[in-house]
């Protein structure tokens, strides 16, 4: 039974769910980040050793990795100056077991940062060919006002829009802009607008894993962000054109990746791409429709990234 390593944080219910539903076919070690003192960790030279009260292994006995979003421990008790200095080391601590450990992985820090970058991943889409709505990323307020000013426009968050701190746990989401109110000064924010298009055709979410896929319509009364609180929504497993399903193998390819959430709209007769999340949530949709994507995750762990 191949052994996985997954580095996650306590309260995340997709592993709870992969490990309940998939215990009989991979052995599983959880690393709950945000109790990271439960755990004794040591790299000595080339050995790395992980243990908790459950378990204790090595990495060298560690056949695949499944790296998950991490939450930090509560740092309540240090100092705010010390706190941003901790944070740093345990990102580094995490991230650099997280880049060694397991002989494959899903996904290795580096390549997430990479490819969740949105300048990155927008040039990466253009280079493949996809269409997609006019874009600006600026920090100029100039700029900005000339932009929206000749179109109805979004702004969302340019990178993930989670906030977290001892007391508040957000998430910034994607918002009309509204021309009415002059824009601020935003030289130290650069900030992502987009031109909004209408969803005449729905919005898509594509999940890949490798070279299998997983394409759901989605049907929401909120035609700005689906994913907001209160949303009504309807989904519908949906077969994409080819061409556009070859492009998303050509753009995981250049980011380097195995797994991705893509984003779409349809207007007219045209796929628009809104962005490719490389770390997104599935469960929901598995749930919902009965979809088979965890077995395609742990089909991965299981036989080294090949189907």
């Amino acid at each position: 039974m191949k052994k996985v390593l997954v580095i996650t944080h306590s309260e995340d219910k997709t592993v709870d769910y992969l490990i309940n539903k998939f215990q009989d076919r991979l052995k599983w070690y959880r690393f709950n980040a945000n109790e990271l003192d439960k755990y004794e960790i040591n790299v000595a030279n080339q050995a790395i050793l992980i243990k908790c009260s459950e378990f204790e292994i090595e990495a060298e006995d560690v056949d695949s990795l499944l790296y998950r979003k991490i939450v930090y421990p509560d740092l309540s008790d240090y100092s705010s100056l010390y706190v941003s200095l901790l944070r740093r080391d345990i990102l580094s601590y995490v991230e650099g077991l997280a880049e060694y450990i397991g002989q494959v992985c899903l996904t290795r820090p580096s390549i997430l940062r990479r490819s969740e970058n949105k300048i990155f991943q927008l040039q990466a889409a253009f280079i493949e060919g996809f269409s997609i709505p006019d874009t600006l990323i600026t920090n100029s307020s100039e700029s900005a006002l000339e932009f929206i000013s000749k179109r109805s426009s979004i702004i969302k968050p340019l990178s993930t829009g989670v906030i977290r701190n001892s007391t508040i746990n957000g998430i910034i989401q994607t918002n009309m802009v509204d021309n009415s109110r002059p824009i601020r000064d935003i030289s130290l924010e650069p900030s992502y607008f987009q031109e909004y298009t209408q969803k005449d055709g729905g919005e898509y979410r594509v999940t890949f894993i490798n070279k299998e896929h997983f394409a759901v319509k989605i049907e929401s009364d909120n035609h700005v962000d689906w994913r907001k609180k209160g949303s009504i929504n309807r989904y519908k497993v949906v077969e994409l054109p080819n061409s556009i399903i070859q492009k998303c193998f050509k753009l995981m390819e250049r980011l380097g990746l195995s797994f991705g959430a893509f984003d779409f709209i349809y207007t007219g007769s045209e796929f628009y791409f809104l962005e490719v999340n490389p770390n997104g949530q599935w469960l929901w949709l598995e749930m919902e429709l009965g979809l088979s994507i965890s077995e395609g995750i742990v089909s991965f762990l299981e036989n080294g990234g090949e189907r």
